[in-house]
C-alpha cells in the first residue's frame, strides 16, 4: 500500500510547488491580489464571518448591500456550505493557498484520469501539468474568480469516477462518484459544474455504447444497466449533497436580476450570448497577442477581456497527434465530440445554431452567460489529448514522418523569412484593421496600437521560434539522436515553457503592456479593509440608517466592515425590484427616494450643494485602490426605517408610480400600493411606534395602534423569505411605493413581528448532511461486501 501512495503523494507535492513557484509573491511575499472580483465581495466576507460569530448561526440576510439582500440564495457567502472547507478551516487555510492546492488538485485529476484511461506514467503527468498550466486557469486565479478555478478542479475528477463507475461496477466507486460530484456542486460556479455534468454524461454513454467488452469489473459482474442505475443514483446522491445552496438559490432565481434576464426575449439572449468567442478568435490558440492580450490593448469581438484564450502550440500538436494514433478508439470519439461541442458552444451568437439549440431547450442553460466559458472542456480535453500525443510518440515508429517534418520545417523557414523581409507592409496592414482605441488622448491611442502591434509580432515569432524548436527535436528523436526519455522530457519542456510564457504575462504585466499590476503590497491593501476617519465617524451616529455612496462610491461594500447599511454596493445577483427601482430612479438620484430609503447621510468624493444637506465631515476613506478624500452631508428629515402611514394610495402602472415618487411636491411618507388591492386613497388611523428591536434576520416593533394602520418600514420587500405576524398571528405583507414592505395593523395591537424564514436552508442542510451521509454509507458498504465476497472465493478456491 505504501509503494502506491506515496508516488501519489509526491506527484501531488510537485504538482503543488509548481503552482507555488508560479505563484511566489502570493506565498513568500507579503502580496495579495487586486483584482475588483478579489476585493470587492472580500469586505462583506468579513462582516458575514463577524455575524455568524456573533450570531451562532449561519448568516441568510446582510442588510448592508442594497438596503439589504440574501447571501446563500444569491450564491455568496456559501465557503461554509462546501464541506473540504471544514478540514481546511482546521488549519487556517488562507483563500489564496485554497486555490492553489485546488489547481494542484485539478492537476492531479487529470493525471488520475489519464493513468485509468492506461496511460503511461511518464505521459499521465504531464497531462495534468498541461490543465493546472492552461492559462485560462492562471487569468481565473488572478483576476478573483475562485469559485469558477476550484468547480473547474473537479472536473478531471468526476470523469475519472464516471471511468472508474462505468469500468467497475462496484458500490465503492458510486459512492466516490457521489462525493466528487457534490464537492464540485458545493463550490457553486453552476455554469462551470454544468459543462462538467454534460462532458460526464457523454463519458458514461460512451462507455455504456462501446466498453461493455473492455470494461469487465474488478469483482463485479454486473451489466451495463445496473452500471447506469448506480451512475444515476450516484449522480442523484451528489445533488442532494448540494441542497443547501441550490434548494435556495432555485426560489430565488425568480427574484433575482439574473432570473430577470432569463426570463426571455431579446434582453435575456443579449445577456445569454455575453463575451461569444468569435470564430476568428481562434487564432489566438496559436498566437495569443493577434487580437491584443487583454486590457486596453485588446481589439476582438467581445466587450473586454483580460488574457487571450492561449491553449499553446506545442500542446495543440501533442493533441492532434493524440488523437490521430488512436482515432479509430470510442474515446478519442468522446474526445473529439466534447471538444466539438465545447468550440461551437462557445462561439455563441456567432454561430448559433448549437448554442440556440442549448438555450431553448437545455434545463437551466439559458440562465447562464459567457458562452466562452465552455472552452474550458476543450482546454481539459487538449490535455488528456496532448498526454495521449507524448505517450504515443513515444511507444512507437515515427520514420514515416522524416518528409512531413523536413516539409513542415521547410515551410516555417519560408514563413519567418518573409515574415521579416516585408515587416513594415505587414504592420501597416495589421495597423489598418485595429479598431480606434476608446480614448481621448491621440499619444495614448497611438501607444495603444504600437503595443497592439509589438503584441502581435512578438506572438508570432514566438510561435515559430517553438515551432522550429519543437520539429528539431521530433528530428532528433526520429534519427535516434536523442533518447525516447530524453525526446519526451525535451517535449514536455517545450510544452510547460510555451504555457509557462503567457501565465507569466498575465501573473506579471510589464509596464509597457499597458494593463494594471495584479499584485500589491498586503499592508497598503489591508487598510482598505480596517475603521478610518470616515466609517468610524458613520458607525458613531446612533439610530437607524442607510448612508448613499454617491458616485464611484456606490459599488464599494466597504462599509459593511463597519456595520454601516448603504442603499449601494456590488453584487452580480441583486434583486430583481431593486435593480429595477435603481434604472427607474437613475441610481436613486432623488432626495425624495433617499429619504424614503432612510438615508442619514451622503458620502461623496465631490462638494454637493442642496438645501437639504449639511456638511457634518471631511476625511480619507481608504480603499483598496488607495485613500479618496471624501465628504460626508447629513440628509435633513429623512424618514425613519418604520412609520405609520395614513394616507396609502393605488396606482395603475409602474410609470404613475415613479412619477410619484420622483414629484418633489409629493406628500413625505405617503405610501403608494398596486391598485389590485384596491382603488383610490384609504385613509388609516395615526399610530405610533414606540420601539425597534432589529437583528440581522429579524425586526419586532411594540406599536400602540388606537385605530386600524398601515405600517410602513424601509426594508426590502422580499415575501418568499420575510414574513410578517401581528401579535403572534400571520399577517399580509404589502409591497410599498415598488421597494419597501408595509403591513395593516388592526386596533389595539401591540407588537409586529418580521422575521426570515430559514425553514427551506435548514431542511435542505439536513438534507445536503444526509445524503454524505449516505454516500459514505456506499462507500463502507462496498468495501465490506468486496470483503466478504473475497473470503467466499478464498474458501471454494480451497
Amino acid at each position: 500500500m505504501k509503494k502506491k501512495i506515496l508516488p501519489l503523494l509526491a506527484l501531488f507535492g510537485l504538482y503543488t510547488l509548481l503552482a507555488l513557484l508560479l505563484f511566489w509573491p502570493l506565498v513568500f511575499q507579503s502580496s495579495t491580489l487586486v483584482a475588483p472580483d478579489s476585493l470587492i465581495p472580500h469586505a462583506s466576507t468579513i462582516a458575514l464571518d463577524k455575524l455568524q460569530t456573533e450570531s451562532g448561526l449561519y448568516p441568510l440576510w446582510q442588510p448592508w448591500l442594497f438596503s439589504g439582500m440574501p447571501t446563500v440564495e444569491a450564491l455568496s457567502y456559501i465557503s461554509g456550505l462546501y464541506f473540504p472547507n471544514i478540514v481546511f478551516s482546521l488549519f487556517n487555510t488562507s483563500g489564496i493557498l485554497l486555490q492553489l492546492l485546488h489547481l494542484a488538485f485539478a492537476g492531479f485529476g487529470v493525471f488520475l484520469f489519464l493513468r485509468q484511461y492506461g496511460l503511461t506514467t511518464p505521459a499521465a503527468p504531464f497531462g495534468g501539468a498541461l490543465f493546472m498550466l492552461n492559462p485560462y486557469m492562471t487569468a481565473m486565479l488572478v483576476h478573483g474568480h475562485g469559485s469558477q478555478l476550484m468547480t473547474a478542479a473537479w472536473m478531471p475528477w468526476m470523469l475519472w469516477a464516471v471511468m472508474r463507475l462505468m469500468q467497475r461496477g462496484g458500490l465503492v466507486d458510486a459512492g466516490i462518484l457521489a462525493i466528487i460530484a457534490g464537492f464540485q456542486l458545493q463550490r457553486s460556479h453552476v455554469q462551470i459544474a454544468y459543462y462538467s455534468w454534460m462532458l460526464a454524461l457523454l463519458l458514461a454513454v460512451v462507455l455504456f455504447l462501446f466498453g461493455r467488452d473492455s470494461c469487465k469489473s474488478e469483482g463485479s459482474h454486473k451489466g451495463g444497466p445496473y452500471r447506469i442505475l448506480l451512475l444515476m443514483a450516484a449522480l442523484g446522491c451528489g445533488v442532494a449533497m448540494s441542497a443547501s445552496i441550490y434548494l435556495p438559490a432555485s426560489e430565488y432565481a425568480a427574484y433575482s436580476v439574473r432570473g430577470m434576464a432569463a426570463q426571455g426575449g431579446a434582453s435575456s439572449w443579449d445577456y445569454a450570448t455575453l463575451w461569444s468567442m468569435h470564430p476568428m478568435e481562434l487564432l489566438t490558440f496559436l498566437i495569443p497577442g493577434f487580437f491584443g492580450f487583454g486590457g486596453v490593448t485588446y481589439w476582438g469581438f467581445m466587450p473586454f477581456t483580460d488574457f487571450p484564450n492561449y491553449a499553446g502550440i506545442v500542446v495543440l500538436l501533442l493533441a492532434v497527434a493524440g488523437g490521430y494514433s488512436r482515432r479509430k478508439e470510442p474515446m478519442i470519439w468522446f474526445f473529439t465530440a466534447g471538444a466539438l461541442l465545447a468550440l461551437l458552444l462557445s462561439f455563441g451568437r456567432f454561430f448559433s445554431p448549437v448554442f440556440d439549440l442549448f438555450y431553448h431547450f437545455a434545463p437551466l442553460f439559458s440562465r447562464f452567460r459567457v458562452p466562452s466559458m465552455a472552452l474550458i472542456i476543450l482546454y481539459l480535453i487538449i490535455s488528456f489529448l496532448a498526454a495521449i500525443g507524448v505517450n504515443d510518440l513515444l511507444q512507437r515508429s515515427n520514420e514515416r514522418m522524416v518528409n512531413p517534418i523536413r516539409i513542415g520545417a521547410l515551410l516555417l523557414a519560408v514563413f519567418l523569412l518573409i515574415f521579416l523581409a516585408f515587416d513594415q507592409s505587414i504592420e501597416s496592414f495589421f495597423r489598418a484593421l485595429f479598431p480606434e482605441p476608446p480614448v481621448e488622448s491621440f499619444d495614448l491611442a497611438f501607444m495603444i496600437n504600437k503595443v497592439r502591434w509589438e503584441n502581435l509580432k512578438g506572438s508570432l515569432l514566438i510561435a515559430l521560434f517553438t515551432l522550429l524548436l519543437f520539429t528539431g527535436v521530433f528530428w532528433l528523436g526520429i534519427k535516434g539522436k536523442l533518447s525516447h526519455q530524453m525526446t519526451g522530457f525535451l517535449f514536455f519542456l517545450l510544452a510547460l515553457l510555451d504555457l509557462f510564457w503567457i501565465d507569466i504575462q498575465i501573473i506579471y504585466p510589464s509596464e509597457s503592456s499597458l494593463r494594471s499590476p495584479v499584485f500589491a503590497e498586503s499592508r497598503q491593501v489591508g487598510r482598505a479593509f480596517q475603521p478610518d476617519d470616515i466609517t468610524r465617524y458613520l458607525a458613531a451616529q446612533k439610530g437607524a440608517f442607510r448612508i448613499y455612496p454617491a458616485g464611484p462610491l456606490f459599488a464599494e461594500n466597504k462599509f459593511a466592515l463597519s456595520g454601516i447599511e448603504s442603499v449601494g454596493g456590488y453584487h452580480p445577483a441583486k434583486l430583481k425590484i431593486y435593480e429595477e427601482f435603481l434604472a427607474k430612479t437613475e441610481n436613486l438620484s432623488s432626495i425624495n427616494i433617499l429619504r424614503m430609503l432612510n438615508v442619514g447621510y451622503i458620502v461623496t468624493p465631490l462638494p454637493l450643494n442642496h438645501s437639504a444637506l449639511e456638511l457634518v465631515k471631511t476625511g480619507t476613506l481608504q480603499l483598496a485602490g488607495g485613500p479618496v478624500p471624501v465628504n460626508v452631508y447629513r440628509l435633513q428629515s429623512t424618514l425613519p426605517r418604520a412609520w405609520f402611514a395614513e394616507r396609502v394610495s393605488s396606482v395603475q402602472s409602474s410609470d404613475e408610480l415613479f412619477s410619484r415618487l420622483l414629484d418633489d411636491a409629493a406628500l413625505q411618507g405617503e405610501a403608494l400600493v398596486d391598485a389590485s388591492l384596491w382603488r383610490g386613497t384609504r385613509t388609516f388611523a395615526p399610530a405610533t411606534v414606540t420601539s425597534i428591536q432589529r437583528r440581522s434576520e429579524s425586526m419586532s416593533l411594540k406599536v400602540l395602534v388606537p385605530g386600524d394602520a398601515f405600517l410602513v418600514v424601509s426594508e426590502i420587500y422580499y415575501p418568499l423569505r420575510w414574513k410578517v405576524t401581528v401579535d403572534g398571528r400571520p399577517a399580509e405583507m404589502v409591497r410599498v411605493n415598488g421597494l419597501l414592505r408595509g403591513v395593516r395593523v388592526p386596533a389595539g395591537s401591540r407588537e409586529v413581528h418580521f422575521y426570515y424564514d430559514r425553514s427551506l436552508f435548514d431542511n435542505a442542510r439536513r438534507i445536503s448532511l444526509g445524503a454524505f451521509g449516505v454516500a459514505l454509507l456506499m462507500i463502507a458498504g462496498g468495501f465490506v461486501v468486496g470483503q466478504l465476497r473475497k473470503k467466499q472465493i478464498g474458501k471454494c478456491t480451497i
